[in-house]
Order: structure tokens, then sequence, then C-alpha cells
């Protein structure tokens, strides 16, 4: 029998903090949102894993990724993100398991109730319209040469956050879609997994639009987004976030929480890590003075 409804998250171990503090989050804000939080990840260690749980019901799920053949993402890719970026497709798979699969991204911070997220809609999935960005801004280089098929001047998706149904049809296909696509344009992604499920959405004739949208409040930035009213996610989208210089009150209580609990921290916020920097600084310093001798 399928559970009702399970949060996802996901990324490397090196971000294992940043999701702890989204499970905390979601436990204050949301405790009854969802069965369980999955994590995809490439290697939290059981320790961590054990941590997390205590907080809230957690399944762990390695990501097996099915692109260790492919060699041509580009940057973006590979350094920017990271090709856990992808592990977003498998939600599709866990509609076999729950009714309801609800996405976020870990670099936000929930502050008000966010349950709407579970009405169930038309055709089965529920994602934001990006707002003035085209299909063509999430490609590069002459991607647009193979993509005479797809309207390119169609406003696209956002993916910070996203819903799926069990009532969404063909979700075999449109995940092998998913996967065969990612392959054969793995030079040209720019937004990586959006500029796939863009493609995906016109190919299988889905109309997020029929849905009632998630609207900005569920994707706010706290810095570059302004007067926007019922707040219900900031997002720290781009660079910095939450954990590298873009101070927040809640994320910042609930990393000391995790820290307290004897969870990984991240490297640079130790002592050693503050050192390991301080070091390669003066290493700099050194090396420049060198160079204007």
């Amino acid at each position: 029998m399928k559970k009702k409804t399970a949060i996802v998250t996901g990324g490397t171990a090196n971000d294992v903090s940043a999701m702890a503090c989204l499970v905390m989050n979601i436990k204050d804000t949301n405790p009854n949102l969802a069965d369980e939080i999955i994590i995809l990840h490439d290697g939290i260690s059981e320790k961590d894993q054990r941590l997390i749980n205590r907080i809230y019901p957690t399944r762990f799920i390695f990501y097996e990724s099915p692109f260790k053949d492919v060699t041509d993402f580009g940057d973006v890719v590979t350094k920017y993100f990271s090709p856990m970026v992808f592990c977003k497709y498998e939600c599709f798979k866990l509609l076999a398991d729950y009714e309801c699969v609800i996405w976020t991204d870990y670099d936000v911070v929930i502050v008000d109730d966010i349950s709407e997220l579970k009405v169930k809609t038309v055709n089965g999935i529920r994602m934001d319209i990006s707002r003035g960005s085209l299909v063509s801004e999430s490609f590069k280089g002459d991607a647009k040469l193979a993509l005479e098929n797809y309207n390119l001047t169609r406003e696209g998706i956002s993916m910070g956050v996203f819903c799926l149904f069990n009532n969404l049809f063909n979700v075999q296909g449109i995940y092998d879609f998913c996967i065969k696509y990612t392959k054969k344009f793995a030079p040209h992604l720019f937004l990586p997994e959006q500029a796939i499920i863009n493609l995906m959405l016109q190919h299988f004739n889905i109309d997020v639009s029929l849905n009632t949208p998630l609207g900005k409040k569920y994707t706010v930035h706290p810095v570059y987004d302004k007067n926007i009213r019922d707040v219900k996610i900031y997002h720290s989208y781009g660079q910095p976030k939450f954990w590298n210089g873009l101070c927040n009150k809640t994320w910042e209580l609930n990393y000391k929480k995790w820290i307290k609990m004897g969870g990984t921290p991240y490297e640079y916020r130790t002592l050693k890590g503050k050192i390991k920097k301080s070091f390669v600084y003066r290493g700099l310093r050194k090396a420049l003075r060198l160079l204007r001798k």
C-alpha cells in the first residue's frame, strides 16, 4: 500500500549539514506534512543518517547515477552544480511508493504552512512557471539547431519546489525521456534539469498552467526579491547560500543544533578549516609579493 506523502531533497554528502537544517526546519514548521522525508545522496555517513532520523523519519537513498558514461557535461553541471542535480528525476519513480511527492531544494528556509502543496492537481503535476525566463535560456551553444520541434520562446519552469501526484500519466515514459534527453543534450545544458523538464512537458503535452501555480511566495530570495507578501519559503538561489555568507537566523540556529548533536559540520566553519584557509590566504599573498619583485 502506498504511503501518502514524501518530501524529497538530495545532494552531495558535502552538504549534509544543509540537508539536516532543512529536516529540522520541516519538523518545526510542518511536522505533519509528510509520512517521511527522502534524501537522495552520494555517500552520507551512517552516523549522520542516524542523527537526521532522530529529527524526522527519513529514508536515505544512495543515488546511482544513470549518467556515469556521460563525459561531455559542461562546467555548469560538473563544477557549479554536480551531476547530483539530476537526482530530481527520481521523484517520478518514487510515485510507485507514494501518492504525493514534494521536492524541495535544501538551500531554503520554510517560514509558514505549506500543506496546500498536497492538494492534487488535474494532471498530476505542480510546477511554478518562471515568469520572464524562456525555455531557450536553459540551454547554451548550438542546441537550438536540434530543438526545432520545441517552442523555445515559451516561459520555462522553476524547479526549486515542485509536486508530483499518483494520477500523473505515463510516469515511466517521462522518466525514460529525462534520462535519454539529458544524455543527448549534455554539452548544452545551462539550467540542467530544468532544461530537460521543459522539453518533457512539451513532449508529453503537460500544461502546468492548468493547475494553481505555486507563485513567487515559494521561492523568495531574502535579498533580491522585495515586496513579496505571504512568504512561504525563502530560497537562497545563486550565491551566496545560507551557509556561506547569506545570514539567516533560523538557518544558523538549526546549524548550531546540528553541530551540538554531533553532526558533520562544514569544514570551513571549523577551527581546522579556518586555519587551513588562513594558511592558503597567506601563501597566496606571499606568492603575489614574489611575483611583483
